[in-house]
């Protein structure tokens, strides 16, 4: 009858949880494949790499909220050790005495039982502090208090406490099996004795009555096995299918550059300007929407979300999961290319355009997600759909866009003031040195923003003064087109990408010069799918390189104490955060000072994702609360690297009345200024 009643059970439990991740995995099975992500054989080692300090390790967890980090990590690893347990007790349903392979009171079986009577321990202890969590401190980011969190806050959170209570039962009924055991099994238990010391203890409550014994034994068993089946079945129905997909998530996540949009192809009859429908999702999308629990590290650490914005990731990452749920059956059913879903984003819609709109593209939200789901990417999509199909998107936006198209520059000013920044500073051009080692592009910050032109006449400075053989291409210059694409014009892009490429090859360029991180990004990664494959060199490192060859010798300034704000296109998008620093201490000589939130932990300065070209509300303004981020610091000098960052937290400072106490300097002028 036992063995019967198990069986059933077991197909029953079994059966429903393979029918929930069939229509799970059959919605990514129908999903796009138009990312340009390289999933070949050659990309192995660097997913293996990841999944291994990602997934396994827990990196992201060790510099997380403690002791929320730990304790995710001890529940991690408890399930790792302990789905070997699950095996060994959903086997002996029919052979009571099975045992795994290398598992039992022998070299492996000894120190494994250990292992895993102390990770019940520890994972009842885990369970103990998460239940504190949510019933009593509270944390912000797990109960969506933020502002833009409105229809998560009107969530009920029992699953969550259901989930917790679900693997409290898991552990006191595998620590009670193993203590039921040893009484009822006294003759055999006794290695089992010396290697499970909590399971131990627990027996000595049990006496010697073996039959006692072995009715705990049993109905703690059941009790185990049966709750699992359940929780098996209500992962995928739950936030807590992170579980089973946030490994695969990892596994299968960019390797790619980081901030490398993929190429829209809009040849062929049904070319895609944008996704704004569940089934125009892509696999790995919708993966990344399996993959989210919820926890609220990403919305913790959004710039947009921290200024009063309508944008928190993980509502918007719910809102589209919510969407593609919503619509499985429809999906699994969907053939051919014609869609008949319905459009997702607007007003009244589940995502509403102010969402898209806020976001910087700073790769914050990202940088903080345990199980590395990709945001921006989804943003730039939906945005592709606002600004190419649906023709909606901010007003001052149609300024930028007809000032990049006409004149090759987002300000609209005439092209022909490129060079200016170069008059009277004697400045090689491409006609009077045709074929120089490297070319110094400048870009449209540092060609016709009046401050950032500081930092473009001190860069050009220090090369003069190095000896180095460059040239600009003074009027002949053209924008990249790095803010179109993060605007969602893509088709602007792509026509303003192909014709500076043009300019590049027509004059053989092969290494370039820069001193904007979003021309370095650009440059480097995306430039390359349109024939432009070039060695692009930002401008500390190249500065460094100087020093350390002794082309370059700068006096230390004063003793001005110096905070560096770490620029989202050079730090989280390209992992270049030493050098700037280097140069101002190193050949500046300053002091420096870090802000809380700096390197990989950085907030952005408001201008990224072409926010540069959007207005905000007074009191939203991101630059403003970066800038005060960074007075808390009391510098005499905020330092940049990039035009835009310059142009923001300048705007900070002077709305902060403290223009005439603290400068804001590009590290190019604090080098050039000692030279």
């Amino acid at each position: 009858m036992t063995l019967a009643l198990w069986t059933l059970c077991f197909l029953v439990g079994i059966g429903f949880f393979t029918w929930q991740i069939y229509g799970r995995l059959g919605v990514l099975l129908k999903l796009r494949r138009d990312d340009d992500r390289d999933y070949s054989m050659a990309t192995l080692g660097t997913r293996l790499k990841n999944t291994c300090v990602y997934a396994f390790a827990q990196f992201k967890f060790f510099r997380d909220d403690q002791p929320a980090g730990v304790m995710h990590i001890i529940i991690f690893w408890g399930f790792m050790t302990l789905s070997l347990q699950v095996i060994t007790m959903f086997a002996r349903g029919w052979a009571t005495e099975f045992v795994l392979p290398g598992l039992g009171m022998g070299l492996l079986g000894g120190p494994y039982g250990l292992a895993k009577d102390l990770f019940e321990v520890g994972v009842l202890v885990s369970v103990m502090i998460a239940l504190s969590r949510w019933l009593i401190s509270k944390p912000e980011r797990l109960f969506g208090f933020l502002p833009a969190e409105k229809k998560l806050r009107g969530h009920s959170h029992w699953e969550a406490y259901t989930i917790l209570l679900f693997i409290a039962t898991i552990m006191i009924s595998g620590l009670l099996y193993d203590a039921g055991r040893m009484v009822s099994l006294a003759s055999e238990g006794g290695l089992e004795r010396q290697w499970q010391p909590v399971s131990r203890w627990l027996s000595t409550f049990l006496g010697s009555n073996a039959e006692l014994a072995g009715s705990v034994a049993t109905a703690s068993w059941w009790i185990h096995n049966l709750v699992i089946l359940i929780f098996l079945n209500l992962l995928p129905r739950s936030k807590h299918f992170h579980i089973i997909t946030a490994i695969p998530n990892v596994f299968f996540g960019k390797v790619e550059p980081k901030y490398r949009v993929a190429k829209r192809d809009f040849s062929g009859d049904t070319p895609l300007f944008g996704r704004s429908t569940p089934d125009q999702f892509t696999w790995k999308q919708a993966l990344d929407m399996y993959s989210c629990t919820e926890c609220g590290r990403c919305s913790s650490n959004c710039p947009a979300t921290a200024t009063g914005k309508p944008l928190a990731p993980r509502q918007f990452l719910v809102d589209l999961r919510n969407q593609v749920y919503a619509n499985q059956t429809a999906l699994l059913k969907k053939t051919g290319t014609d869609s008949t879903f319905d459009v997702f984003i607007g007003e009244g819609k589940a995502v509403i355009d102010e969402v898209v709109w806020s976001c910087v593209q700073c790769r914050a939200c990202e940088e903080a997600c345990p199980v590395n789901i990709e945001y921006v990417d989804k943003m730039i999509d939906i945005r592709q759909h606002l600004v190419q199909e649906a023709s909606r998107f901010p007003s001052e936006l149609g300024r930028a866009f007809k000032g990049m198209e006409t004149q090759s520059n987002p300000w609209g000013i005439s092209s022909h003031e490129r060079d200016a920044w170069a008059e009277g500073q004697e400045v090689p051009t491409i006609e009077s040195n045709p074929n120089p080692e490297f070319l110094y592009y400048v870009g449209c910050g540092g060609s016709f923003d009046s401050n950032s032109r500081k930092a473009t006449q001190s860069f050009a400075k220090i090369l003069k003064s190095a000896g180095v053989s460059f040239a600009i291409l003074g009027k002949q210059e053209l924008c990249n087109g790095d803010s179109a694409r993060r605007l969602g014009n893509e088709y602007l892009y792509q026509t303003m990408a192909e014709a500076l490429v043009a300019v590049l090859n027509g004059h053989n360029i092969k290494k370039i010069l820069v001193n904007c991180p979003h021309c370095f990004n650009t440059l480097s990664h995306e430039y390359p799918n349109f024939g432009g494959k070039y060695e692009v060199i930002h401008a500390a490192e190249f500065v460094g390189k100087l020093v350390k060859e002794g082309k370059v010798k700068s006096k230390p300034p004063s003793d001005k104490n110096v905070v560096y704000h770490d620029s989202c296109n050079y730090g989280r998008f390209n992992n270049i955060y030493e050098e700037p620093r280097s140069l101002i201490t190193g050949v500046g000589g300053a002091k420096l000072s870090e802000m809380d939130r700096s390197k990989d932990n950085g907030m952005c300065c408001g201008a990224g994702g072409g926010r540069m070209w959007m207005e905000e509300p007074a009191d939203q303004r991101v630059n403003v609360l970066r800038t005060e981020q960074a007075l808390e610091k009391k510098p005499d000098v905020i330092a940049t690297s990039c035009p835009f960052c310059k142009i923001m937290i300048s705007s900070g400072v002077n709305e902060k009345g403290l223009a005439d106490k603290v400068s804001v300097m590009d590290v190019m002028e604090i080098v050039a200024d000692g030279l």
